[in-house]
Protein backbone atom coordinates (compact mmCIF):
# COMPACT_ATOMS: atom_id res chain seq x y z
CA UNK A 1 0.00 0.00 0.00
CA UNK A 2 1.33 3.44 -0.93
CA UNK A 3 1.22 6.14 1.70
CA UNK A 4 -0.11 9.47 0.47
CA UNK A 5 2.40 12.23 1.12
CA UNK A 6 1.51 15.89 1.43
CA UNK A 7 2.13 17.79 -1.77
CA UNK A 8 5.28 19.85 -2.14
CA UNK A 9 5.28 23.54 -1.26
CA UNK A 10 6.33 26.39 -3.50
CA UNK A 11 8.18 28.90 -1.33
CA UNK A 12 8.59 32.42 -2.72
CA UNK A 13 10.67 35.14 -1.08
CA UNK A 14 9.17 38.61 -1.25
CA UNK A 15 10.07 42.23 -0.59
CA UNK A 16 7.91 45.17 -1.67
CA UNK A 17 11.06 46.91 -2.90
CA UNK A 18 11.59 44.17 -5.52
CA UNK A 19 9.71 45.15 -8.70
CA UNK A 20 9.94 41.68 -10.33
CA UNK A 21 8.57 40.18 -7.09
CA UNK A 22 5.51 42.45 -7.26
CA UNK A 23 5.02 41.57 -10.93
CA UNK A 24 4.87 37.85 -10.17
CA UNK A 25 2.08 38.18 -7.57
CA UNK A 26 -0.70 37.66 -10.17
CA UNK A 27 1.09 34.50 -11.35
CA UNK A 28 1.21 33.22 -7.78
CA UNK A 29 -2.49 33.96 -7.31
CA UNK A 30 -3.26 32.10 -10.53
CA UNK A 31 -1.38 28.94 -9.59
CA UNK A 32 -2.86 28.87 -6.10
CA UNK A 33 -6.44 29.52 -7.18
CA UNK A 34 -6.44 27.50 -10.41
CA UNK A 35 -3.93 24.72 -9.71
CA UNK A 36 -4.37 24.39 -5.93
CA UNK A 37 -0.63 24.70 -5.37
CA UNK A 38 0.56 24.88 -1.77
CA UNK A 39 2.40 28.16 -1.44
CA UNK A 40 4.35 30.00 1.23
CA UNK A 41 5.40 33.61 0.74
CA UNK A 42 8.36 34.50 2.94
CA UNK A 43 8.26 38.22 3.69
CA UNK A 44 11.75 39.61 3.99
CA UNK A 45 11.05 43.14 5.21
CA UNK A 46 8.48 45.93 5.47
CA UNK A 47 5.74 43.53 6.57
CA UNK A 48 2.79 45.94 6.44
CA UNK A 49 3.71 47.28 3.00
CA UNK A 50 4.32 43.74 1.73
CA UNK A 51 0.96 42.52 3.04
CA UNK A 52 -0.79 45.52 1.48
CA UNK A 53 0.81 44.73 -1.92
CA UNK A 54 -0.15 41.08 -1.67
CA UNK A 55 -3.71 41.74 -0.45
CA UNK A 56 -4.35 44.00 -3.47
CA UNK A 57 -3.75 40.99 -5.70
CA UNK A 58 -5.29 38.20 -3.60
CA UNK A 59 -6.52 37.75 -0.05
CA UNK A 60 -5.59 34.08 -0.43
CA UNK A 61 -1.96 35.03 -1.00
CA UNK A 62 -1.88 37.21 2.08
CA UNK A 63 -2.98 34.23 4.18
CA UNK A 64 0.12 32.26 3.15
CA UNK A 65 2.58 35.11 3.83
CA UNK A 66 4.90 34.57 6.78
CA UNK A 67 6.23 37.41 8.96
CA UNK A 68 9.81 38.55 8.36
CA UNK A 69 12.60 36.87 10.27
CA UNK A 70 14.75 38.84 12.68
CA UNK A 71 17.65 38.04 10.34
CA UNK A 72 18.71 40.42 7.60
CA UNK A 73 16.91 39.70 4.31
CA UNK A 74 20.15 38.80 2.52
CA UNK A 75 21.00 36.31 5.27
CA UNK A 76 17.55 34.69 4.98
CA UNK A 77 18.08 34.28 1.24
CA UNK A 78 21.56 32.83 1.67
CA UNK A 79 20.26 30.32 4.23
CA UNK A 80 17.59 29.30 1.70
CA UNK A 81 20.30 28.44 -0.86
CA UNK A 82 20.04 31.64 -2.86
CA UNK A 83 23.77 31.76 -3.54
CA UNK A 84 23.73 35.46 -4.43
CA UNK A 85 21.26 36.52 -1.73
CA UNK A 86 19.18 38.61 -4.13
CA UNK A 87 15.60 38.59 -5.39
CA UNK A 88 13.56 37.27 -7.04
CA UNK A 89 14.03 33.80 -5.60
CA UNK A 90 11.80 30.76 -5.14
CA UNK A 91 12.22 27.11 -4.28
CA UNK A 92 10.07 24.01 -4.12
CA UNK A 93 10.18 21.94 -0.95
CA UNK A 94 9.39 18.36 -0.04
CA UNK A 95 7.26 17.83 3.09
CA UNK A 96 10.56 17.16 4.92
CA UNK A 97 11.70 20.70 4.07
CA UNK A 98 14.36 19.56 1.59
CA UNK A 99 14.56 21.74 -1.53
CA UNK A 100 13.87 19.99 -4.84
CA UNK A 101 14.44 22.97 -7.11
CA UNK A 102 15.45 26.61 -6.82
CA UNK A 103 14.82 29.45 -9.23
CA UNK A 104 16.33 32.90 -9.50
CA UNK A 105 14.27 35.15 -11.69
CA UNK A 106 10.67 35.97 -12.28
CA UNK A 107 8.32 33.02 -11.94
CA UNK A 108 5.90 31.94 -14.61
CA UNK A 109 3.12 29.38 -14.26
CA UNK A 110 5.15 26.87 -16.28
CA UNK A 111 8.29 27.43 -14.19
CA UNK A 112 6.35 27.00 -10.93
CA UNK A 113 4.81 23.76 -12.21
CA UNK A 114 8.24 22.47 -13.26
CA UNK A 115 9.67 23.28 -9.83
CA UNK A 116 6.88 21.37 -8.11
CA UNK A 117 7.25 18.47 -10.54
CA UNK A 118 10.90 18.24 -9.50
CA UNK A 119 9.69 17.30 -6.01
CA UNK A 120 7.40 14.61 -7.35
CA UNK A 121 10.25 13.01 -9.30
CA UNK A 122 12.85 13.55 -6.55
CA UNK A 123 14.27 10.33 -5.10
CA UNK A 124 12.82 9.53 -1.71
CA UNK A 125 15.21 9.87 1.25
CA UNK A 126 16.41 6.64 2.76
Amino acid sequence: MLVALPPPVLEVFYSPTCAPCRLELPVLAQIVERDGVRLRIVLLDQEQRARDDIRKVSVTLEKVATPPSKLAPRRVLLLADDTDGILPFARSLLPSGKACAVWRGRLTVLRARAMLAACITAPSPR
